[in-house]
């Protein structure tokens, strides 16, 4: 458990990032939001950008790039329903 210990808020804000896009997805398995809600998108954008920020504080390339492309399609998807709407 000294590894908590070594966590720093950077790490937490991760941490929490990771839960809001576990949410997502399973607001999406359990049928309780659709994958084209905004909700979806907001919750995996939130998450990528707060997973985001932790890895500013310890990079890893791979999992930068994953959370950019998570950015990207949020940001695709949101700005899809949002011109729809109009």
């Amino acid at each position: 458990m000294d590894f908590i210990n070594d966590l720093n808020l950077a790490d937490w804000v991760g941490i929490v990032g990771s839960f809001l896009i576990s949410l997502a997805y399973f607001g999406v398995s359990s049928g309780r939001i659709k994958g084209e809600d905004p909700r979806f998108q907001i919750l995996n954008l939130s998450g990528a950008f707060m997973i985001l920020f932790s890895l500013w504080f310890r990079p890893n390339v791979g999992a930068i790039m994953i959370e950019v492309l998570w950015v990207v399609i949020a940001v695709y998807s949101l700005s899809k329903y949002w011109r729809k709407r109009r």
